[in-house]
């Protein structure tokens, strides 16, 4: 098997899948409770909020523990907006569609969301957004890197144009970024985070919250998470995240190993198939997405499967959805939307041979492409 769709989700390494099983059988009390099985849980949860803030060089009291990167992103902007009287927010138009979702919900209560345009690659304009700042600005919400395509947005630009708006917040929808690149945090308020993406389990991730700004939650509940969020604290999924970031951090500094493996396999495509058209950036990491003319990319998705190979055909968030906002945004003619897909790399993929499915995706783009004519 050949699994490259790590973009959403990955396999949870072994080391993850042993601290998972240890907490529930072992450290199953309530971190809350002032006895040993819960100080022993409380413990664990310490000690996996350390590895989370170290491998994003934060502080440990600055990250909060949620189910995912949805629910993070969702505490981030309901907070921030909630919570002020400035009702206007700057975004791009191809954030993930749980921000997306969350601002339409706002634009109809009567907030001015200004959605910034990208180029063919996916990269906001940054005079764009200056042009677009103003004093009644509450938040601006921009992913580090796309999901679809890749793209990396410059943050750190971002911060030092938003030093001039203290009062502006941040937030960075950072799970696809998290254990790929290293995030510049100075300016950045709030920024989100989910553990599958990085080979821990399903249903926890994180927010961090700089310790300098003041966030008042939505969802105070018993006061767990410094009072940011409530209810019980998922002590096995926490305990898993904080071994899958001890390890994605010793993994970084090898990440070229699979970004060499992405533009491999685009160039070895490029060479089979020469009308495929290539949409991610060269900076991509793990993501590589190309367009396959005349054919339906769920069909060949399907005879990849049969092949032992795993794709997809883009956001898994958005799988099930016909539009594909994220390639019309970048320019991407609309006949080829539907015969794209999306690679993307994890470190079970560091022993494959791009050029091996490379070949095996040009077979089958060829056979289907006769097939349809």
């Amino acid at each position: 098997m050949i699994y490259l769709d790590n973009s959403s989700t990955t396999r949870p390494h072994p080391l993850v899948i042993k601290a998972v099983v240890s907490a529930m059988e072992n450290t199953f009390g309530n971190p809350s409770s002032l006895h040993r099985l819960g100080l022993e849980a409380e413990k664990v949860v310490k000690e996996a909020r350390q590895e989370v803030a170290s491998l994003i060089s934060a502080l440990p009291e600055e990250i909060v523990f949620t189910s995912g990167g949805t629910e993070s992103n969702t505490l981030a902007i309901r907070s921030v907006l909630d919570n002020t009287e400035d009702r206007h927010v700057i975004t791009s138009s191809i954030e993930h569609p749980s921000v997306l979702s969350i601002l339409n919900d706002y634009e109809k209560k009567g907030y001015e969301i200004t959605y910034l345009p990208v180029d063919k690659k996916g990269h906001i304009d940054i005079n764009d957004l200056k042009d677009s700042l103003r004093k009644d600005t509450a938040l601006v919400t921009i992913m580090a890197v796309n999901n679809e395509i890749g793209s990396i947005e410059p943050i750190e630009e971002i911060g030092l144009i938003l030093k001039d708006y203290p009062k502006t917040y941040l937030h960075v929808d950072a799970v696809q970024a998290v254990g790929k690149i290293i995030l510049p945090l100075e300016r950045v308020d709030l920024l989100s985070m989910s553990a599958h993406k990085i080979n821990g389990p399903k249903g926890v991730g994180a927010l961090y919250v700089k310790k300098s700004r003041e966030l008042q939650s939505i969802m105070p509940g018993g006061g767990q998470e410094q009072g940011l969020r409530g209810g019980t604290e998922n002590v096995p999924g926490i305990a898993g995240f904080g071994v899958a970031a001890k390890v994605a951090q010793e993994k970084m500094k090898e990440i070229k190993i699979l970004k060499d493996k992405k533009d491999q396999l685009a160039k070895y495509l490029q060479e089979l198939l020469p009308d495929c058209q290539i949409n991610s950036p060269k900076e991509s990491i793990i993501v590589l997405s190309v367009s396959f003319p005349k054919i339906k990319a769920e069909v060949l998705l399907h005879a990849l499967e049969a092949e032992g190979i795993y794709v997809s055909t883009g956001s898994a968030c958005s799988s099930k959805k016909t539009k594909h906002p994220v390639l019309a945004a970048i320019g991407l003619k609309e006949d080829l939307h539907e015969g794209t897909i999306r690679f993307s790399w994890g470190w079970e993929n560091k022993e494959v041979d791009p050029k091996v499915v490379a070949e095996k995706v040009a077979k089958n783009v060829k056979e289907l492409q006769t097939l349809w004519g």
